[in-house]
């Protein structure tokens, strides 16, 4: 019986993940048309993208306190609803503001499924947590891959983007009620009542909580870029159609979810961040051959997806080895900070957009990685041995 109800939670987490990550990596497919339906320029666009990180930022550590209060199961339910109604919105949305603020009750709803999902798998499969997680994420990459690629193919289609938002809240409608028929054991905190006191200000005064979230932030950053900014790019830039820019865009992430599978046994057999390094320093170098050839290399574009893929994951993983205190704590601290520079950033990518134009503003994507490796590099030579109280080194 137990077995059965732990796979029925399997299964629900992974589709809650798939759908998620369909309405999560598909805005930007929307940039064009979101511009032409709200006359908005590419400032617009980066200013609506960046409240979406801005509600996540804010959400994610609210969801965490929800999670301790209400349980994971009512903070998914929460999320789930909020992404229906939030959808709701921006499709019935027929002024720049009303998308603005859809899109950021969008984010506030994504970070409550997330921050309950991530916090639930190790609590309920602490046996195969690592193997729950990666298929989670590769459920989460899947999700991306196939909204990207038939969200694309539905606008080419010449079927309205507003039409497409409200799909998207029926799929959600569903996935509500197949929830619905989910029983999920709550889940008691670690450290409820255990009297455990946090430092705030010496948590503050490491040098290497700000190295960790700057490596993250500007990788973030990056990622996330692609996802939002290559489509706008590609149709600008070289006339390509929407439907063939998310071709792209859908083509990295499969490659991004198979790089994620396949990357942890490349990580423990040579390295946690020595893998990184390498393959960050592989993603920036096909990065500019495509920028700098042009037309006949942008397939490049696609192939980075391979080698971004293990470095959010495996840097993160780190956290809790050069931090052996209120890991968690600090990690919520480092993925916060790590969260609002690639919030600054995509602003900063929307607004060189209109000022120096799509095709050179691009290269921020690879100069960011290229941030991003430094930093990593930094952690890597301090041997992982930085506020470590005692325990083995990795690497």
């Amino acid at each position: 019986m137990r077995k059965n109800r732990n796979l029925a939670i399997i299964v629900v987490i992974f589709v809650i993940m798939a759908a998620i990550a369909v309405v999560d990596n598909t805005k930007g497919i929307f940039i064009p048309v979101f511009k032409e339906s709200f006359n908005a320029n590419n400032t617009s666009m980066g200013i609506m993208l960046s409240s979406c990180s801005l509600g996540y930022i804010i959400f994610t550590y609210v969801g965490g306190i929800l999670c301790e209060k209400l349980g994971q199961r009512k903070v998914i339910l929460l999320g789930l609803t909020i992404i229906i109604g939030s959808t709701v919105m921006i499709a019935s949305s027929n002024i720049y503001i009303m998308l603005l603020v859809g899109m950021f009750l969008l984010n506030m709803g994504i970070a409550f499924g997330c921050i309950a999902i991530n916090t639930l798998i190790p609590a309920l499969f602490v046996a195969i947590q690592a193997i729950i997680m990666n298929i989670a994420h590769c459920s989460y990459g899947f999700g991306s891959t196939i909204g990207q690629f038939t969200i694309g193919r539905i606008l080419d289609s010449g079927i309205g983007w507003r039409s497409v938002f409200y799909g998207i809240a029926a799929m959600f409608v569903i996935v509500v009620l197949v929830f619905l028929l989910i029983k999920i054991p709550s889940i008691e905190s670690e450290h409820k009542e255990t009297g455990e006191k946090i430092k705030n200000k010496d948590v503050f005064k490491e040098k290497y909580v700000y190295i960790y979230a700057l490596a993250l932030g500007t990788y973030i950053f990056a990622e996330m870029g692609m996802s939002n900014w290559i489509v706008n790019f590609l149709t600008e830039s070289y006339n390509f159609t929407s439907s063939t820019g998310a071709t792209f865009l859908s083509v990295f992430f499969l490659l991004l979810t198979i790089g994620r599978l396949v990357g942890g046994f490349v990580a423990e057999k040579f390295g946690y961040l020595q893998s990184v390094i390498a393959s960050m320093a592989i993603a920036i170098v096909l990065l500019i051959i495509a920028l700098v050839v042009g037309n006949k290399a942008l397939i490049l574009i696609c192939i980075t997806g391979l080698f971004f893929a293990i470095t959010y994951p495996t840097i993160v993983a780190t956290i809790s080895k050069v931090f052996k205190d209120n890991t968690a704590y600090i990690t919520g601290i480092i993925l916060t900070g790590a969260s609002s520079i690639s919030m600054i950033l995509n602003l900063l990518m929307g607004r060189l957009n209109d000022v120096i134009g799509t095709t050179i503003t691009f290269y921020l994507i690879p100069t960011s990685l290229t941030v991003s490796m430094i930093f990593v590099i930094i952690i890597y030579r301090g041997k992982y041995t930085a506020f470590q109280r005692g325990g083995k080194n990795i690497g």
